[in-house]
């Protein structure tokens, strides 16, 4: 079994429950709002939680967390929590509310230390969810790449997600290599990229759509084409199917496959989903979504 198998690690802290991934990604945007609330009243309490070399040296390693909490400013907490639910709303449903919290809390300690493995003698403060939110972007294209989005600075055309993935990674590595910050800490971004794909790679049962490193290689080019198929959401088998015309049956390999899907194995399956995400079901239940799916376009004709 591995790490991310075992049940406090998968559902995380009892506070964190949630039946729907999207809670999750609502309690993190909550969460870092009253921790903003804090620090402007609070100004002092900034100084106590940012991540620096010397706090590190002298022990307090709880700013690695700490600093994924805090924003200096409004734009900078409005942009990471618009980021954190844009991107949030693709990958909570599919992965879950604990392992999406576990997908936040590495991307910011994977940022934060790439960050400070590349500044631990510098006198510069570390502070901000970017690395989180860049570990949810990555995972979110793992799991939706051809979710498209305008972006605001792009208006003429659309980016899939996997390619809005590689513009900012190309764009983190030139700046980072070019020495330009403008006060933006690439490194950590970066980090959160490392960090929220490794911990994707880690996570049992779940369809990766997309992944950027397997991609080099002609078979996992083919391997990704073929996944494409395999996505399905909650939302488009909500039916009423007490219709007896419904019923109807497509050919199968033996057992359960060619019998209508009834609407008490409809809620099971979708209680399924919305507690551990589609790539929680087996290719035999995602053969039932097909099944139902058909059952659907028959009670809309």
């Amino acid at each position: 079994m591995g790490l991310f198998d075992r049940n406090y690690m998968r559902q995380g802290p009892q506070f964190f429950q949630s039946r729907d991934g999207m809670g999750m990604v609502w309690k993190l945007i909550i969460v870092n709002a009253i921790v903003y609330l804090l620090v402007t009243l609070n100004p002092n309490l900034a100084d106590a939680l940012v991540l620096t070399g010397g706090s590190i040296r002298q022990g307090e390693v709880y700013r690695l967390l700490t600093a994924g909490f805090l924003h200096y400013e409004f734009f900078h907490i409005f942009f990471n929590m618009w980021g954190l639910y844009l991107f949030g709303s693709l990958v909570a449903p599919v992965i879950g509310p604990g392992r999406f919290f576990w997908l936040y809390i590495v991307g910011a300690l994977s940022g934060n230390l790439l960050f400070l493995a590349f500044n631990w003698s510098s006198p510069f403060a570390l502070l901000g969810a970017s690395g989180a939110v860049y570990a949810v972007m990555i995972a979110a294209a793992m799991v939706e790449p051809n979710r498209r989005f305008v972006m605001i600075f792009m208006p003429f055309w659309p980016l899939k997600t996997s390619t809005m993935v590689i513009c900012f990674t190309v764009i983190e590595l030139l700046s980072e290599a070019g020495k330009i910050n403008g006060g933006v800490a690439h490194l950590a971004h970066l980090g959160g990229f490392v960090g929220g794909y490794l911990l994707m790679k880690c996570f049992r049962g779940i369809r990766l759509e997309w992944d950027p490193l397997r991609l080099l290689t002609p078979g996992g080019r083919r391997a990704s084409n073929a996944a494409s198929d395999r996505s399905f959401r909650a939302s488009d088998y909500r039916a009423d199917w007490s219709r007896p015309d419904l019923n109807v049956s497509v050919g199968g390999n033996g057992g359960s496959a060619g019998q209508p899907v009834t609407q008490s194995e409809l809620d099971r399956l979708l209680d399924k989903i919305s507690v551990g995400g589609i790539n929680s079901l087996s290719e035999e239940e995602l053969a039932r979504l097909r099944l139902a799916r058909e059952q659907m376009k028959r009670q809309g004709r």
